[in-house]
């Protein structure tokens, strides 16, 4: 439990995941460059989750996940079985106010419900994909990230 609670500390503070979410997403492309298809739609995925987080610190004037944890516990905004530390991009994005704006986005919506399919088990499995399914993860990853990065 110690060792959770130190991970859970390190490097969760704003710029610092601002940043991961930039570097995660060169990362996917240079996977994506390198024919290296499911590695580009696992790291991509993980750009998206470090935005949301990002996002979610600065709309609620959090420094750390930690303390933004904290705050939506007590707003009762956080379930108690729920946490921010989560791989779950929609359990994230439900934090937001935009989540609804999102719902009823007919174009964004269906780029989000394909995003939505990423999940860090992608990193257990020998399974590969094809340049098609991955650059179309990849544009609607980029088009959703951007679209977070103006309404959130």
């Amino acid at each position: 439990m110690v060792l959770d609670l130190m991970n859970r500390n390190l490097h969760n503070g704003i710029s610092e995941l601002a940043a991961a979410s930039r570097q995660r997403l060169a990362d996917a492309q240079a996977l994506l460059n390198a024919s290296r298809w499911r590695g580009a739609m696992y790291m991509a995925g993980y750009a998206v989750e470090c935005l949301l987080k990002t996002k979610l610190m600065y709309i609620y004037d959090c420094k750390n996940l930690r303390e933004l944890e904290d705050l939506l516990r007590q707003r009762s905004i956080l379930p108690t079985n729920r946490t921010v530390f989560t791989h779950q991009l929609e359990d994230l994005l439900r934090l937001t106010p935009g989540y609804n704006r999102l719902i009823r986005n007919r174009e964004m919506l269906p780029l989000f419900n394909k995003v939505n399919q990423w999940t860090p088990n992608w990193r257990y499995t020998s399974k590969s994909t094809h340049r098609r399914e991955a650059t179309e993860f990849m544009t609607s990853i980029e088009s959703f990230m951007q679209w977070v990065n103006n309404n959130l």
